[in-house]
């Protein structure tokens, strides 16, 4: 039986940025990164998130040293926040069973604290870089620990394996209710342990890229950031391997919605469905 997941996609605010930093050989004007998070909804395993984009709590992280660091190298502006909108889908924090942590970058994770009831999907390299860095160098990483639960651990369910059905060029995956709904997968080089999701919804496959790519036209093009942007990366040559990989699989895969999380089209595909 063909297992659907809704999706909806919620924007809590946006940091700016120049678009050569973000896709090289885009000119240097300001553009606006938004954060969405991700509503799914299941019909057996209920709601789920991906990722939580921003929340107020990132500005107590902002008085803080070092994470205030952060602030200016993403001068941020927040939306309302994911809790607000979520009661406009009649969703509540305690209704949301499971999140998905793309990655531990403050803009995808500063929510996680308003879930007390829910389950974390991380990769396994994820928490284990969770638990092991502090002070400077987290935050060099893009990750501040004050957005994270004292027991984010212990509510992890780690992934450490991709071993099911593989996609063409981004390879295998793992199949998260083990129904074919949501197929996570590995998404190397913006950060350690990063993962995307593959979503079978009504309307079709839609691939959630996390940051594998920061725009649409990132993948299309073939335009990797800006090498500045090289201290906050993981891995430059996965990166671009990613990126490599994004685009032939938007090729061969012309039927799935790519959505990058920080794209303005990300944010139309929802307004449009």
């Amino acid at each position: 039986m063909t297992v659907h997941v809704s999706i909806v996609v919620i924007d809590t605010g946006y940091c700016t940025a120049r678009s050569n930093l973000v896709a090289t050989g885009t000119g240097w004007q300001d553009v606006e990164c938004h954060a969405p998070a991700f509503l799914l909804r299941h019909p057996n395993h209920g709601v789920a998130l991906f990722d939580t984009g921003y929340a107020p709590r990132l500005f107590d992280a902002f008085r803080q040293w070092p994470d205030r660091l952060y602030k200016y190298a993403t001068p941020t502006t927040l939306g309302r926040s994911l809790l607000q909108q979520l009661v406009g889908y009649g969703v509540t924090a305690d209704d949301v069973r499971t999140v998905i942590v793309s990655h531990l970058h403050a803009d995808h994770v500063a929510g996680l604290r308003d879930f007390r009831q829910a389950a974390f999907v991380v990769s396994q390299k994820a928490l284990a870089l969770q638990q092991r860095v502090r002070g400077v160098d987290a935050v060099r990483r893009g990750i501040l620990q004050s957005l994270f639960p004292e027991n984010f651990a212990e509510r992890a369910t780690p992934v450490d394996q991709f071993s099911d059905f593989a996609l063409p060029y981004l390879g295998p995956t793992h199949d998260l209710f083990r129904d074919g709904s949501v197929r996570l997968v590995s998404l190397p080089g913006h950060a350690t342990g990063q993962i995307g999701a593959l979503v079978h919804t009504a309307r079709g496959d839609v691939l959630l890229c996390a940051d594998g790519a920061w725009t649409s036209r990132a993948f299309r093009e073939l335009r990797p950031p800006h090498w500045i942007t090289g201290v906050m990366q993981d891995d430059a040559a996965a990166l671009r391997q990613t990126l490599r990989a994004l685009h032939d699989f938007a090729l061969v895969r012309p039927d799935v919605a790519m959505l990058p999380t920080h794209c303005p089209e990300t944010l139309r595909w929802t307004e449009s469905g």
